[in-house]
């Protein structure tokens, strides 16, 4: 009993000495090892993350709005052997954020870091990525025309018109919401007749920038009226009767001409036109106001600022007593061989009443009015001469106070025969 008892002993002594032999071997070996090759430490930076399941995102009608979605990166934090490390690439790591299921709004997606085997992801940084998310929604925006460039000389461009009047434009909620003016743009340069032109249509949000859309915008038809031009007069129309003892002197339109444009046959067939008519029943001052034009239908009027501002000028009324006698009379048209004698009425007085505005008036001189006696009738003897007045002055009436003189005239030719005999 002993003796197998003794056995047994050294059979149990010999595999703990083996085991313990095994366990400083592999104490040594990893010593050996963690001296050769250590475990170290190492940081890949702006790894790629890729989004999964994009499509059925897109099937959904939702769409991934992240603006840096194709820059998407992590940094990753990694421990390992060292000669390991040495041969790890950043391309050996792949990271991914799923965004199936997501619905509209923002979520914060987990980062998936998947790295070589052997290699310990000790962190990375972001854990999470913000994933914000639109549903694609459409809405209807009607289209207004823009202009390049100018028509022609003397020729006026008219308000285009779209076919279709209006596009409909698809894309996530946060781009279409921020849409606002959907604008076909028309080269117009040197134009001198009709255009029609099929033009994209460009969506531009507030501060005219322009926005892409999911889906492209139709192209639509415009049609551009191009017109020739011509300037008219404007002619102010007065009616009524100013006050006792007051006279319209002037009327004045400003402006006095405006450039109209118009199909050719139409065109043609204006000259002028006129403006409201102006009482002026009952006033003693001028008289200032607007007035529209008239009769203006199929025109356009180019470049009017305002409306033409009418000015009768009103003033009062006043006489002149101007004194003039014979020999300030402007005779004419007397005939070759006969010749006045002043001796009958050279001592007449002629007196003239000037009737006008007190503004012409005032000014009015003897120079201002000639008196014509015509002779073109007269023969030797006494004869009966018409007088007129003539003035380059607008007045109103004027008065002489006889309106014949008596003119003696005498036969030259006659007085030298007699002469002679």
């Amino acid at each position: 009993m002993k003796i197998r008892e003794i056995l047994k002993k050294m059979r149990n002594d010999k595999i703990f000495v083996q085991i313990a032999c095994l366990i400083v071997s592999v104490a040594l070996w990893v010593m050996v090892m963690i001296d050769i090759n250590p475990i170290l430490e190492d940081t890949y930076t702006n790894v790629p993350v890729t989004v999964r399941n994009l499509s059925a995102l897109e099937n959904s009608n939702m769409a991934f709005m992240n603006s840096d979605r194709d820059n998407l990166t992590v940094n990753i934090k990694v421990s390992g052997y060292g000669t390991q490390l040495n041969n790890i690439k950043k391309s050996d790591f792949s990271a991914y954020i799923d965004v199936l299921g997501f619905s509209e709004g923002t979520t914060n997606a987990n980062v998936v870091i998947l790295g070589p085997n052997g290699v310990k992801i000790e962190s990375y940084y972001p854990s999470q990525i913000t994933c914000k998310i639109d549903s694609v929604i459409s809405k209807v925006m009607d289209v207004k025309v823009n202009y390049e460039g100018n028509v022609a000389n003397n020729f006026y461009r008219g308000d285009g018109e779209v076919n279709p009047t209006s596009v409909k434009i698809t894309g996530p909620r946060s781009i279409v919401d921020s849409a606002k003016s959907a604008v076909a743009t028309v080269n117009v340069e040197g134009a001198s007749s009709d255009l029609v032109k099929t033009v994209p249509v460009r969506i531009y949000d507030g501060l005219d920038n322009e926005i892409f859309m999911t889906v492209p915008t139709d192209n639509v038809l415009v049609s551009v009226p191009v017109y020739p031009t011509k300037f008219v007069n404007i002619i102010p129309k007065i009616t009524g009767v100013p006050s006792d003892g007051y006279n319209v002197t002037n009327v004045t339109v400003s402006p006095n001409k405006i450039k109209i444009a118009a199909p050719q046959d139409v065109l043609n067939k204006i000259s002028e036109l006129e403006l409201e008519v102006l009482d002026v029943t009952g006033v003693n001052k001028n008289v200032v106001l607007t007035k529209h034009i008239l009769n203006t239908d199929g025109l356009f009027i180019i470049d009017l600022q305002s409306q033409p501002v009418v000015t009768a000028f009103v003033e009062k009324t006043i006489e002149k007593d101007l004194i003039y006698n014979f020999s300030e009379i402007n005779f004419t048209n007397l005939k070759t061989g006969l010749e006045i004698i002043n001796n009958i009425d050279n001592k007449t007085i002629i007196t003239a009443k000037i009737i006008g505005s007190e503004s012409v008036i005032n000014k009015f001189t003897k120079d201002d009015l000639i008196i014509n006696a015509d002779l073109s009738n007269a023969t030797s003897g006494v004869n009966q001469v018409v007088l007129k007045s003539e003035s380059k002055k607008e007045v109103d009436k004027i008065y002489l106070n006889i309106n014949t003189i008596a003119v003696e005239i005498k036969n030259l030719i006659n007085e030298e025969q007699t002469d002679i005999q």
